[in-house]
């Protein structure tokens, strides 16, 4: 006991201020210096409390780290940009984008297709000066539009984040390209897949694949349901649920393969252990090839610069108010995110100064079977009297 009273005591002053011994889990965060992000992973999520109230952050020299969300960068409107250089060859459209001399980030252009039903791919490249041989690859993004069971029209090429002045597009499956626009839209980041595990189940005319993410409340903004099976239309119905007996629903929409166009996603808002993804097979026989997958945006969390690396994380405590940073209140342009290094977080261990919080409860909340039992008692002798004074009525 004198023991982990000290080893409470070196850790609460050797930590500006911050009781380790009220946190569970302690895990390290290498870096460089400077303002830091790091991804929390399944784990964390699923021993901290939502949203983090009970993390805290403490540097090599002790001193406790502001960190916050990390905010997203500044986005870009929609802007319209001027389209030259067009040219048709082999069933390919080519069009060269100039953005003119002042030429924020953007991460998407919007292509003007005047067809009414198509399918086709985008190639997207970039140059600063616009010079025959100087463009770099951006991405490769399939458009279409398609009507019928499932209506969808998608003519936005994504790309990483880029300042180029020039991009050139290819455009196959279309018969032109009539004018464009840019933008950024941060908020909209790519999305990655989750680990789990699943189980499948044929029930009726019914596919149920569950999904086991480990831990509760970890985040998922969409499933991703892929076949091999040539064409189909689906209904699917996504539950979820953190005790693996309890579930909500989560989503409800349709995927579709067909002619080329696959529409694999249903966007959803949970954060839960267990995804029962429900898929609606109706007379057809089952999706052949079956892989589906939970996907997340990512989350990623940002220490202020000022201190000294490695960082020690400290988090699963019941018992600590949410903390309250300067940092927090900062405009993104003043928290350095643009330029902040990647953390490595390490593995996750067991606080050996954790010491659990005193039970305030009275007896009774502690013991709630007394009071179970004691109402039982009362009930039984109410009605034991009950019955004496009916029998001496009738006597």
């Amino acid at each position: 006991m004198i023991l982990a009273a000290l080893l409470a005591a070196v850790a609460l002053a050797g930590a500006g201020g911050v009781d380790q011994s009220a946190f569970r889990f302690a895990r390290p965060l290498e870096a460089s210096n400077g303002p830091v992000t790091f991804e929390p992973d399944a784990r964390m999520y699923g021993h901290a409390r939502a949203g983090f109230p009970d993390l805290r952050i403490v540097d090599a020299a002790g001193n406790q780290v502001p960190w916050r969300s990390a905010p997203m960068p500044a986005a870009v409107a929609s802007q319209p940009v001027a389209v030259f250089a067009r040219g048709r060859r082999d069933g390919t459209v080519t069009v060269v984008l100039d953005r003119g001399a002042v030429h924020p980030v953007i991460d998407r252009v919007e292509l003007e297709i005047p067809d009414r039903t198509f399918v086709g791919r985008v190639v997207v490249s970039g140059s600063t000066s616009g010079a025959e041989g100087t463009y770099a690859r951006l991405s490769t993004t399939q458009v279409y539009a398609v009507h019928g069971a499932v209506d969808a029209r998608s003519t936005t090429a994504v790309f990483p984040a880029t300042d180029y002045r020039y991009l050139l597009v290819r455009a196959t499956g279309v018969s032109a390209i009539t004018g464009a626009r840019v933008a950024r839209e941060p908020s909209q980041t790519p999305l990655l897949p989750v680990a789990s595990t699943s189980t499948r189940n044929e029930r009726g005319q019914t596919t149920v694949v569950r999904l086991d993410l480990a831990f509760p409340k970890v985040p998922v903004d969409a499933v991703r349901i892929e076949s091999t099976t040539p064409s189909y239309v689906r209904a699917v119905r996504i539950d979820g649920s953190n005790d693996g007996s309890s579930f909500v629903v989560l989503a409800q929409g349709r995927v579709a393969r067909f002619s080329g166009v696959a529409l694999p996603r249903i966007a959803l808002d949970g954060q839960h252990r267990y995804l029962r993804v429900t898929i609606e097979n109706g007379d057809d026989t089952p999706l052949e090839g079956l892989r589906v997958v939970a996907e997340a945006r990512a989350r990623p969390l940002l220490l202020s610069a000022g201190y000294s690396p490695p960082y020690r994380l400290l988090y699963g405590a019941t018992n600590v108010p949410a903390p309250s940073y300067d940092f927090e209140q900062l405009p993104a342009a003043a928290t350095g995110v643009e330029h902040a290094a990647v953390g490595t977080l390490g593995a996750e261990e067991a606080n050996e100064t954790y010491e659990a919080p005193a039970d305030t409860r009275t007896f009774l909340e502690r013991n709630d079977w007394v009071l179970q039992a004691l109402l039982v008692t009362a009930a039984l002798v109410a009605a034991t009297a009950g019955l004496l004074a009916l029998r001496r009525r009738t006597s």
